[in-house]
C-alpha cells in the first residue's frame, strides 16, 4: 500500500515535471521567434512560459540547455510525423516528397519546429548540435536516394551523398527565403520547385513524367509549371 502511494506520487511529480518542461520549451520557442537567440534572456523565457523562476531553474540552468531541448523536441515532432507521411508511399523519392511537405506544414503551424530549425542554423555554442542535426538529415535523405539509385531511377554523375547534402541545403535555403519574404506562406512553392529541379536534373528520363505527376498531385496548386 505504501509503495503504491509512493509510486503514484512519483508518477504525478514526473507528469508535472514534463508539463513544466513543455511549458518552458513552448514559451522559449515563442521568445526565439520574436528575437535573436543571443538577445533573449532567461527572464524573457520565464515570463513567456508562465512558470516560476524556481521551476525554470530546476529544469534548465542555462539558456543553451533550453535551446538544445527545443532542437531535440523539434526533431521528435518531425520524426513523429514521418511514418504517417510515408504510410501510403513505398517509392523512395515520393517518400522524400511527402516528408518535405509534412515539414513545410509543421513549419507553418508549430512554433517549436520553427524555433528548433532556426536554432539549428548553428549560433555560437549551438554549432555542434547544429552540425549533428544536419548530418542526421543528410544521412537519412542519402539512404532513400541510395535506394532510388539502386532501383535505377537516378541518372546523375553526382555522388548520392552530395545529392543528399544539396537537397538538405536547398530545403534550408527555401525555408529561410520564405520566412523572410512571406512568413513561410509560400514555402511549399519553394519546395515543390526544388523537387521539380531535382527530377529534371537527376532522375532518369524514362521516370521523370511519372514523378512530376506525383509531385503535382501531392503539392496541388503549389507545384510550379515549367
Amino acid at each position: 500500500m505504501v509503495k503504491a502511494r509512493q509510486t503514484t506520487r512519483r508518477t504525478a511529480s514526473q507528469d508535472r515535471g514534463r508539463k513544466t518542461q513543455s511549458q518552458i520549451i513552448e514559451g522559449a520557442s515563442a521568445v526565439f521567434e520574436e528575437q535573436e537567440y543571443s538577445a533573449a534572456s532567461l527572464e524573457d523565457i520565464k515570463e513567456a512560459s508562465g512558470v516560476s523562476q524556481g521551476s525554470m531553474y530546476f529544469h534548465f540552468k542555462r539558456k543553451e540547455q533550453i535551446a538544445l531541448a527545443i532542437i531535440q523536441e523539434q526533431h521528435n515532432r518531425i520524426y513523429a510525423g514521418v511514418d504517417p507521411a510515408i504510410a501510403d508511399h513505398a517509392d523512395p523519392l515520393i517518400r522524400l516528397m511527402a516528408i518535405s511537405k509534412m515539414i513545410c506544414e509543421q513549419l507553418r503551424t508549430d512554433s517549436v519546429v520553427r524555433a528548433g530549425i532556426n536554432l539549428a542554423l548553428g549560433q555560437g555554442s549551438l554549432r555542434e548540435a547544429s552540425a549533428r542535426s544536419y548530418a542526421t538529415w543528410v544521412d537519412g535523405v542519402g539512404q532513400l536516394l541510395g535506394k532510388l539509385d539502386r532501383d535505377g531511377m537516378l541518372n546523375s554523375d553526382i555522388p548520392v551523398d552530395r545529392l543528399s547534402a544539396s537537397l538538405v541545403s536547398h530545403f534550408t535555403g527555401g525555408n529561410l527565403m520564405s520566412q523572410a519574404m512571406t512568413q513561410r506562406a509560400d514555402m511549399t512553392d519553394y519546395i515543390s520547385t526544388m523537387w521539380r529541379v531535382f527530377i529534371n536534373a537527376a532522375i532518369a528520363e524514362a521516370h521523370r513524367e511519372r514523378y512530376k505527376a506525383e509531385l503535382d498531385s501531392m503539392f496541388g496548386g503549389f507545384a510550379q509549371a515549367e
